[in-house]
């Protein structure tokens, strides 16, 4: 880091003139992000109920993407009035059509609405962007009729918009905060704007690569969100952090170069420190491999390492062409007004200073109970459900039409499917239906179960019936033989609806009651709120593996930076406080709200990205303490001047991220509001009470063993009194004070 950083402060031209140039490559792969992004991604392909769906899909026909058209009248409607929008679902490549004619379930009562279910082959993201084009074609066919494109590929394709348009939408709302919180830390117009610059040129490198990388793998539109939502937070912090130091060794005196020097040999190593912590937190949520964590992954990673390589090349050199400069367009504060915030900042830190311990204690007793909901808390991804799109959204009105008009029974079923050898008899295969079909009738939230038996058949008038072509044409759908193979399946629909916590319970007990199936048959369960189990389970299992990387690879990271054992504890003790409490606060808001249970995506993302920006801080804050011993001052105030240095810098760092997590929460997708709310509490906690309240009092209780072998060399630098001036921001030797020093508290 040494050598690119003294590169780029020798040849400034030479750094910015090539940083310009990977951007304008950048903003041409940048534009074309949004086209190349998958939507979904929240199933595990290689769990039981994608697997088991290939093999239902070969054994009965089925097409892989079925859309819905729901059709909401003032008029009965019947086969003939349904006609047109059949043509128009063939015309656009639907092999498949099933309406009232062959389904009389999927018209309501009063023949107003109606169901149209088509299946379409091929690769679901073109049958995705068949949606748009099928919902104008669709609309306006039938009088005084309203039409809804729906299904699971009208849910990804609106998905896809909604993301694009949350991602545009945070931007456009947090940019402005940007400038005017800039604006009130650095009071310079000059040393606002470049975090912004540094910001878009993140954003735009960040988007290019993972157009890049849509030509290799399925990349989710979450990718673009957690580009804007991380990249937005660590890019203008990271510059926060080191335009802050650099202006304030101006302040002390120091020429641009020796200012520059000494900011890119202490702020700009936590910043390079931080940035790594961050990528390895969320490296970790590869583990699962699904699409949607590894897309969220593979963005947080991509523009975190782009925000670290500006810090330390670019910045340094715009700064070094810059120099005092950085100072144009200053904003001044009337007199004495720095000086007094300043100390009213030191006697805040010192709270509690005779009795750390107990203010330690007491801060962590508030955080652990703002984390009890934690340990009710309930999670389930939405996968078969439209409640992830904004009310109003076509593809979600058309399932709500649906539910309320006719139900949502034969649209999302639970697919028990039973499997049996070449050998095996028709009447054995169809006794091992019926005992499946009257074992999911008898289960609780069952609404209706439909199979070869569930009429009344026995297994022997299934085998006769099977034995004519006449009658078995009416089990298609039901019943298969292929290659001397039987395959069967039993349709569940549940009382309160695909998505609801009953739905994946049944899924859990069809699965252990098949595991009970004797030989030779193979019993599996599929449908798309087994997928979302299985999404759900595959999460879930990974959290171990997960939290267990994030855990060791912080604590070998801190122990290499701080040459201590106990201050790596320390961080994970403080780390694991935040996660668990701001994730107790989201699950009592949201079960207030009624939102409950909470998306399984959120507190995992949560943790992996919390660990990570907590470092943040805890780097910035730790490193002015050792600085501060190190120089000769005391423990207890090499603490207090540390965490006085930092404060303001802390402070408006922690808004900044706020305001970007703030903005997500305006989202039209439920997840994305879950995960910004999330991080704007966590930060908020990690910020304004862990670091300066609950880290400050367990490090002075602790006492200088903790810094370890990060103390050696204590007083060995300079004197104390200057140390504790330098790192206390107090006024300079001309009796200006610093202009960071009245920054946001």
């Amino acid at each position: 880091m040494n050598r690119v950083t003294r590169f780029s402060i020798a040849r400034p031209w030479t750094v910015i003139v090539g940083w310009i140039i990977i951007f304008l490559v950048s903003a041409a792969g940048a534009i074309q992000l949004d086209g190349a992004l998958s939507a979904g991604g929240f199933t595990n392909p290689r769990a039981e109920a994608l697997t088991t769906q290939a093999d239902v899909e070969k054994a009965f026909g089925d097409q892989p993407n079925q859309i819905i058209v729901a059709v909401d009248s003032k008029t009965a409607q019947d086969a003939g009035s349904l006609a047109p929008l059949v043509t128009v679902l063939q015309d656009a490549g639907a092999s498949t059509i099933t309406g009232p004619s062959q389904n009389p379930k999927f018209l309501s009562a009063d023949r107003k609405t109606a169901v149209i279910v088509a299946g379409f082959g091929g690769d679901n993201t073109a049958v995705q962007n068949k949606v748009p084009d099928l919902q104008r074609s669709l609309s306006g066919k039938i009088a005084d009729a309203s039409v809804y494109v729906t299904g699971q590929p009208a849910l990804d394709y609106q998905l896809n918009v909604h993301s694009k348009e949350d991602a545009t939408r945070a931007e456009m709302i947090v940019f402005p905060f940007l400038i005017v919180v800039l604006l009130l830390v650095f009071r310079s117009v000059v040393a606002t704007l470049v975090p912004l610059l540094m910001a878009g040129t993140a954003l735009a490198v960040a988007s290019a690569l993972g157009f890049v990388a849509t030509r290799f793998t399925d990349i989710s539109i979450l990718y673009s969100n957690i580009v804007s939502m991380i990249g937005l937070a660590v890019a203008v912090d990271y510059s926060l952090f080191i335009i802050k130091r650099y202006r304030d060794e101006l302040a002390a005196g120091k020429d641009a170069v020796a200012a520059l020097e000494t900011a890119t040999k202490t702020a700009g190593r936590s910043v390079v420190f931080s940035g790594i912590a961050v990528a390895v937190a969320l490296v970790a949520l590869f583990i699962p491999n699904v699409m949607a964590f590894t897309s969220i992954a593979l963005g947080g990673v991509l523009v975190t390492l782009v925000a670290i390589g500006l810090s330390v090349t670019v910045l340094p050199a715009g700064l070094k062409l810059l120099g005092g400069r950085i100072n144009w367009g200053t904003i001044r504060l009337p007199s004495g007004r720095g000086r007094q915030d300043a100390a009213k900042g030191g006697r805040r830190t010192l709270a509690g200073g005779r009795r750390p311990a107990l203010v330690g204690l007491l801060g962590v007793a508030a955080m652990l109970l703002a984390a009890v909901p934690v340990l009710s808390i309930s999670l389930q991804s939405p996968v078969a459900s439209a409640t992830v799109l904004p009310s109003g959204d076509p593809a979600r009105e058309g399932l709500t039409v649906i539910d309320r008009n006719i139900g949502h029974e034969g649209l999302f079923p639970i697919q028990i499917v039973v499997s049996a050898p070449a050998g095996t008899s028709t009447q054995d295969v169809a006794e091992r239906v019926e005992s499946l079909t009257a074992s999911a009738k008898a289960k609780a939230g069952v609404a209706a179960v439909t199979s070869v038996t569930s009429t009344g058949a026995s297994p022997a008038q299934v085998q006769a019936a099977l034995g004519n072509p006449q009658t078995a044409a009416g089990f298609k759908g039901l019943w298969s033989e292929q290659n001397g193979r039987t395959t069967a399946r039993i349709l569940v629909d549940t009382v309160e609806g695909p998505d609801s916590v009953r739905a994946h319970e049944l899924v859990k007990e069809f699965r252990a009651d098949g595991e009970a199936a004797p030989a030779p048959f193979t019993v599996h369960v599929t449908g798309a709120t087994a997928q979302g189990v299985d999404f759900d389970e595959t999460l879930v299992g990974s959290i171990p593996l997960i939290a267990g990387l994030v855990v060791v690879l912080t604590f070998v990271m801190l122990a290499f930076a701080f040459r201590s054992f106990l201050l790596p504890l320390l961080a994970l003790f403080f780390n694991s406080l935040v996660v668990l409490a701001s994730l107790g606060l989201l699950t009592g808001l949201l079960s207030l709200g009624g939102s409950a249970p909470l998306n399984s995506v959120t507190p995992i993302l949560l943790f992996a990205v919390m660990f990570g920006l907590s470092m943040d801080y805890m780097v910035i804050i730790m490193s002015r303490i050792v600085e501060a011993y190190r120089s000769g001052s005391d423990f207890h105030v090499a603490v207090t001047t540390g965490v006085r240095a930092t404060r303001s810098m802390i402070n408006s760092a922690a808004i900044i991220m706020v305001a970007v997590f703030v903005s997500f929460s305006s989202a039209q997708i439920s997840i994305v509001r879950e995960i910004g709310f999330g991080l704007a509490i966590a930060v908020i906690l990690d910020a304004l009470v862990v670091r300066m309240f609950i880290m400050p009092a367990i490090l002075r209780a602790a006492g200088p063993r903790v810094l370890g072998r990060a103390s050696a060399g204590h007083g060995s630098d300079v004197p104390r009194e200057a140390a504790a001036v330098e790192a206390a921001d107090l006024p300079t030797h001309d009796g200006a004070p610093a202009p960071e020093s009245a920054g946001v508290r």
